[in-house]
């Protein structure tokens, strides 16, 4: 299933995002109806903690595109459902900058 998330700068002046990592990264994370975590792209890798300031233009936008097949973090294919999808720029903030959830429902 793909996965894109945007984040742009819909002023008239540039803005600086102050972002983790040596490029902008963001984190897909997966809740099952309950609100409980079922897959997180990120989990258990390592970041680099370091802040780096990143420039964004009027109009311009940073887009991340993943993809999830639809697998938990222990690798077991989920269950028929509704799941919810949020995406996460990390950013200096250590909630980040997140996007609304998204539902979709997975038929089998």
């Amino acid at each position: 299933m793909p996965l894109v998330f945007r984040v742009g700068n819909s002023g008239r002046e540039p803005v600086t995002l102050q972002l983790l990592g040596r490029s902008p990264t963001a984190d897909f994370r997966i809740f099952d109806s309950r609100g409980r975590i079922v897959w997180t792209l990120l989990r258990g890798r390592t970041m680099l903690g370091a802040l780096r300031l990143h420039p964004l233009g009027a109009g311009e936008t940073l887009t991340f595109r993943q993809a999830w097949n639809q697998r938990d973090d222990m690798g077991s294919l989920v269950p028929a459902g509704t799941y919810l999808i949020r995406a996460i720029l990390l950013t200096d903030r250590p909630e980040g900058l997140a996007s609304p959830d998204a539902r979709v429902r997975l038929e089998r």
